[in-house]
């Protein structure tokens, strides 16, 4: 398996979570965060970026050599800046554009190929309640996410004749990082009120998500996007 944005947030639960069920696991990310220190024989930490295109065909390379094949790709790795939206530079968006969504092609397009002589294989993208709804300061990231259902599908279509499957996970607000680099505690957790389930989402909720779509129990799904959010947006 192969997770990228491994080193925090839903990238290292997953990492950590299929790790445990005895998956080899190539981690990306450009840095190991709380990977730092692992230590189990399935883990080949890879510092990467996703802008990266030959970085990320050398790592697959090495996943090959040791394990022979590619299962699975779940793309995690993304950047969120909270930005007024006359305040966004061209620096910004390009930024989120080449992380968010440039960043998912190029690992899809490092992976594919052995998925196609293997006639098998299970793309997860991540996208975000965002990218329906949108949401104050978040122009780039809404985008960028927008774009990730797109190009989910694509690749569904075009592959799934080759016994390749890919979907999309849409997250509703999760405890990761990525809101506390923007929002307090108290806005956080504030957010459980209007969520019908009356939680926010924690990355467990999106690993197990995963985890399904990663495995044969989801042969017969692909083109989806699956949202875990707590029910977030029925009322």
């Amino acid at each position: 398996m192969i997770v990228t944005g491994a080193g925090s947030g839903i990238g290292h639960a997953l990492t950590r979570r299929l790790l445990g069920e005895g998956f080899h696991v190539s981690a990306w990310d450009t840095d190991p965060g709380e990977l730092t220190g692992a230590n189990d024989e399935n883990l080949d930490f890879r510092e990467i970026d996703v802008r990266d295109s030959g970085t990320m065909d050398d790592a697959v390379a090495a996943a090959i050599a040791r394990t022979g094949r590619i299962a699975g790709l779940a793309s995690c790795a993304a950047i969120y800046r909270s930005v007024p939206f006359l305040e966004l530079t061209e620096d910004d968006w390009d930024a989120h554009l080449s992380i968010n969504l440039k960043g998912s092609l190029l690992a899809c397009q490092a992976v594919l190929p052995t998925m196609l002589e293997q006639k098998s294989g299970s793309i997860v993208l991540f996208s975000s309640s965002i990218a329906r709804r949108g949401a104050p300061k978040s122009a780039a990231y809404a985008a960028t996410k927008g774009g990730v259902l797109g190009l989910g599908r694509a690749i569904a279509l075009d592959h799934a004749r080759a016994g390749i499957r890919a979907n999309i996970i849409s997250p509703g607000i999760t405890d990761t990082p990525q809101p506390r680099g923007n929002l307090t505690e108290e806005g956080i957790y504030g957010r459980a009120e209007h969520i019908p389930l009356g939680r926010i989402g924690m990355p467990d909720d999106m690993v197990e998500a995963a985890l399904f779509l990663m495995s044969d129990d989801a042969s017969f799904v692909t083109g989806q996007d699956i949202r875990i959010n707590g029910g977030a947006g029925l009322f």
